[in-house]
């Protein structure tokens, strides 16, 4: 049997949001159905674990001036030792979803890839990967057997279209 990559299903789940925020985001409206939210389980305390910690974390800021009106924070089950990725607009966020915390962005500059990158390592995470080219970035970091990736490409909008994703299972 074939083994899947460690990056797979978060690469595809990334894919799968980049797509689906693509679609009608030209005109984003207040939906007018009631919006069912999944309840989310409680963090597990584990040794290869951060502990999660939603009085420090903070909202992102929407990008000043890009008036997107959006209502999307930083995930509260984020743990609290991956920094808040500050660079662009959060378009959605989803806690807990096939065991990993993740983070849409639009509007993210080239400027990110070394700037996260430096926000990574002085939270104490170790870069495992980062690649640049012409239609976007990705970064890979570890620590212990938790992992964070920003995984960001080219859209037809401006700037860089993707997300931040953890996975604290070690998978």
């Amino acid at each position: 049997m074939r083994k899947m990559g460690l990056y797979s299903v978060p690469a595809m789940f990334i894919m799968a949001l980049i797509i689906l925020s693509a679609c009608g985001s030209a005109a984003t409206t207040t939906p007018t159905a009631a919006v069912v939210q999944i309840p989310t389980q409680a963090p597990v305390s584990l040794a290869t674990q951060a502990p999660v910690s939603k009085a420090t974390q903070a909202p992102v800021s929407q990008n000043a001036g890009a008036g997107s009106g959006s209502s999307f924070q930083w995930p509260s089950a984020m743990p609290a030792d991956v920094p808040v990725f500050t660079y662009g607009t959060i378009a959605g966020s989803n806690n807990n979803i096939m065991g990993n915390v993740q983070a849409a962005y639009n509007n993210v500059p080239v400027e990110a890839f070394t700037k996260y990158q430096s926000d990574l390592k002085s939270a104490g995470w170790t870069i495992t990967l980062a690649n640049q080219s012409t239609t976007g970035f990705e970064i890979d970091a570890t620590k212990g057997a938790r992992t964070v990736v920003a995984m960001f490409y080219t859209s037809q909008k401006t700037g860089l279209t993707g997300a931040v994703t953890y996975n604290g299972h070690g998978s």
